[in-house]
């Protein structure tokens, strides 16, 4: 199962670059009712050797009562400039909360996180706690290897009711909980005002629909001097340009294949053109490669999410943030976002003492500090009337963009098969002129035909 769960983990880490986690629950109830009803025909003394989860609770709140340290190991992912603003806030709960817990943090590269997590769940050497994106969520819960934390409302008394449902709603698997939210995304469109004015643009208008977007790049792009209109890396699912033209490419409640459409081809089409002909963008770039060239002013537009905002206030780059553009079906964004999940076998009173954490993330005082240092949305409701998130021009624009936010197969067990398998190949070959968009759509969708299958 380890050697399973990492070929698995290994694909999520890979996938929804632009993100940075609503399954076959149908299935999956059933399943729940088919336990309960077995539960509930038990013997006395078959139920007698049930462990008593109440008790083992109760355990570790008198363990915690007792003033006895706690100390938890903590992974996470945030390798930036909000790495170093996260440990400033761990650093500050471990100096100031009551109930003598020490978090100790240890930060890596995703794709090393998740090389590191599944072996360390499988041999029982897991941290006690770990962030990472939604999209990881139903990989790890299809393998059993996170807590179900359901109970997280009712043990802490946080109000769920302060904050977006559709942001909680990423972090649950099957109508269940296993991830407390951390903060939520969706890639905004980012514009270079200085750029645009000498390209003779407004510099405060960015483009609206995918026409503008496909004329403002071609106006941009001076490939003499290494500037591009708009930057698109290579190993990512487009999925806001599918779905602006009404297309799509999967229904996780029924498995459907939606990749075949004309909808979709039309899309393919104008990308292709937009790449391969006009030679808007660098050709074969990272993400990484995006962001460097994003910050050095030499790029004029880029999607990406809200990480970028302090590299370009560093830089002194005078940029703008807008939504995704529309196409003939409107405006779309995949929405993403960070969860704090509970490796399965965590000790009960290490559990709660995460929980203890997670309470005081969820406070409006560091959620207010965690936006406006870093740039996210806010998404408690409290927080959206406090006057100075309302007077922040930033918070503003990407509060806006955040409206469009659309979930793109999280908490799918397949989501990462289906970008690894499908679509990030057919955007690839779309996009280097390596197949015909025609040929490119036919070949994903058989591919989407066999992961479907499983």
């Amino acid at each position: 199962m380890k050697k399973k769960l990492m070929s698995i983990l290994l694909g999520a880490a890979m996938c929804m670059s632009l993100l940075a986690g609503c399954g076959n629950g149908a299935n999956n109830n059933q399943t729940a009712a088919a336990d309960s009803s077995d539960s509930s025909a038990q013997t006395g003394e078959e139920q007698a050797a049930v462990p008593d989860a109440a008790g083992d609770t109760a355990d570790a709140q008198e363990q915690a009562a007792s003033g006895e340290k706690i100390t938890l190991q903590f992974w996470n992912v945030f390798t930036g400039s909000d790495g170093d603003i996260l440990r400033e806030i761990v650093d500050n709960y471990n100096k100031t909360n009551t109930d003598n817990i020490e978090i100790q943090m240890d930060i890596m590269p995703n794709d090393q996180l998740q090389q590191k997590l599944p072996a360390a769940i499988a041999t029982g050497t897991a941290p006690d706690f770990v962030l990472f994106g939604v999209e990881n969520l139903a990989p790890y819960v299809s393998n059993d290897s996170l807590e179900d934390i359901s109970d997280f409302w009712d043990v802490t008394g946080v109000d769920k009711s302060n904050f977006l449902e559709n942001v909680l709603e990423l972090s649950h698997v099957d109508g269940k909980l296993y991830g407390t939210p951390m903060q939520y995304n969706v890639s905004y469109l980012y514009w270079n005002k200085d750029l645009f004015e000498a390209a003779g643009l407004d510099p405060e208008k960015a483009p609206a629909t995918l026409e503008e977007l496909s004329e403002y790049a071609e106006k941009l792009t001076d490939s003499s001097k290494n500037q591009y209109g708009l930057a698109l890396p290579t190993n990512v699912t487009y999925m806001q340009f599918l779905w602006a033209n009404g297309g799509d490419a999967d229904d996780p409640q029924t498995n459907a294949n939606l990749l075949d459409s004309e909808e979709n081809l039309e899309t393919l089409t104008w990308l292709q053109d937009l790449m391969v002909n006009k030679k808007v963008s660098p050709e074969n770039i990272t993400g990484p490669e995006a962001d460097t060239m994003l910050q050095a002013g030499q790029i004029a537009m880029y999607m990406s999410g809200p990480w970028q905002i302090n590299g370009l206030r560093e830089q002194g780059i005078n940029f703008g943030i807008a939504p995704c553009v529309a196409g003939s079906a409107g405006a779309f964004s995949p929405a993403g976002g960070c969860s704090y999940v509970i490796p399965k076998g965590t000790e009960e009173s290490h559990k709660l003492a995460a929980y203890k954490f997670m309470q005081y993330w969820l406070t409006d005082d560091i959620l207010k500090e965690w936006s406006q240092r870093n740039g996210f949305p806010v998404w408690s409701k409290t927080l959206m009337e406090d006057p100075e998130i309302q007077n922040d021009e930033v918070l503003n624009s990407i509060s806006k963009a955040t409206e469009i936010g659309r979930s793109y197969n999280l908490g799918y067990s397949l989501a990462s098969q289906i970008d690894n398998d499908v679509m990030i190949p057919m955007f690839e070959k779309v996009m280097t002129g390596a197949a015909t968009p025609e040929d490119a759509l036919k070949e994903a969708s058989e591919a989407m035909d066999k992961v479907l299958a499983q």
